[in-house]
């Protein structure tokens, strides 16, 4: 017969057994827990310290592009060339070997050719319209202190900025003037003639580029063609400084149709006229010079993106370059073309549209009332 006090005793011994388990699985369980809360707090810590780090070795991230900010063009000045009004030509100023069309412009004739764009964009709000004034010669080639000395000429870059200013609608103006200054030493006008360059249109299609996120062509690509003895629009209004037309084929092929009149039948041609000898045509180089209606084909892309562009001669240089970015490249010339922009874009599928005029043009009423014209 058992002891009944080693009975309780054995059974206080297990109670207290089975206590004393309990309290070390709670021990274990609180040690867990706190080993966890400690690694969670490790890691975070290490977490936020490489979050810090990457953001301090981190290239700092480029300002979004002010298309309103307008550099100042460091214009060369010896201080002591001086120039003179050409005899010939009225409004032009000759000075340091190149007549410069001086510039009338105003900011009641700018916020008019912005409200001409805007009524266009309004008429078709799901499509993108861009648009590019182009600063002309005297801009950059005329010092202010020949400006002081009483040679008028209006400021283009305040006149552009009062442009891109002053749409009410959903424009795209494109800063092309810091471009140019950015190369103001680099043969961006002719000397001879109201147009620029080819290599100044280049340097204007690489800021377009740039601000609708494309790709530019690069002209360490292409090949370079030269025409020795431009003679300019204004090649009789003094001594000035000789011309040579560079332009660049593509490594693409390209072909083109043109209608020079509204009313012509199309017919084939090229983006570059080759073969033009010296003298005043050289600038038809460009596309053939003016026409109601053009259309520049890059054969060798594979997509279906195309861009309506509405011009007067200043477009000219610009547009070849559009083909690399653009399967059908479609122009009009305000002056000539007498169908309906919006017409046109929708019978061909376009829903881009690039108005791209100079300054003298898009401060000229008579212009401008043209562009109205064929909304």
């Amino acid at each position: 017969m058992s002891n009944p006090n080693q009975a309780e005793r054995h059974t206080r011994s297990s109670a207290h057994s089975r206590l004393t388990a309990v309290l070390c699985i709670l021990m274990a369980a609180a040690i867990t827990v706190s080993l966890v809360g400690c690694k969670a707090k490790v890691d975070a810590e290490r977490a936020t310290e490489a979050a810090t780090t990457a953001a301090e070795t981190q290239a700092p991230t480029e300002p979004p592009f002010d298309v309103l900010n307008f550099e100042t063009p460091k214009i060369p000045d010896d201080g002591t060339t001086e120039g003179g009004y050409s005899s010939v030509d009225t409004g032009v100023y000759l000075y340091n070997g190149s007549a410069l069309e001086l510039c009338g412009a105003s900011d009641s004739a700018a916020k008019d050719y912005a409200d001409a764009i805007s009524e266009f964009k309004k008429s078709v709000p799901d499509y993108t319209v861009y648009n590019i004034v182009v600063p002309t010669h005297t801009e950059f080639a005329l010092p202010q202190r020949v400006i002081d000395g009483g040679v008028y000429s209006a400021s283009q870059s305040q006149n552009i900025k009062t442009v891109y200013s002053s749409y009410t609608e959903d424009v795209k103006p494109i800063n092309i003037y810091n471009a140019m200054c950015d190369h103001i030493s680099e043969y961006l006008y002719f000397n001879t003639d109201h147009h620029w360059t080819g290599l100044g249109a280049y340097y204007a299609y690489t800021a377009f580029c740039e601000q609708t996120n494309q790709e530019a062509l690069k002209l360490s690509d292409c090949e370079e063609h030269t025409i020795e003895g431009f003679e300019g629009s204004f090649y009789s209004a003094g001594n000035l400084t000789a011309d040579t037309v560079h332009y660049w084929t593509f490594p693409y092929e390209t072909h083109a149709m043109i209608t020079p009149n509204m009313g012509d039948e199309p017919y084939e041609t090229s983006v570059y006229m080759e073969g033009i000898d010296a003298g005043p045509n050289c600038y038809l180089t460009f596309i053939g010079g003016d026409s109601a209606n053009f259309i520049a084909y890059n054969d060798t892309k594979t997509d279906n993106k195309k861009i309506l562009v509405v011009k007067e001669s200043y477009g000219n240089a610009f547009i070849p370059y559009l083909t690399n970015n653009y399967k059908e490249v479609h122009v009009v010339d305000s002056r000539y073309f007498t169908g309906s922009l919006k017409s046109y874009m929708q019978d061909n599928g376009i829903n881009e549209i690039l108005f791209i005029n100079n300054t003298m043009s898009s401060n000229n009423p008579f212009m401008v009332d043209g562009i109205r014209g064929i909304f």
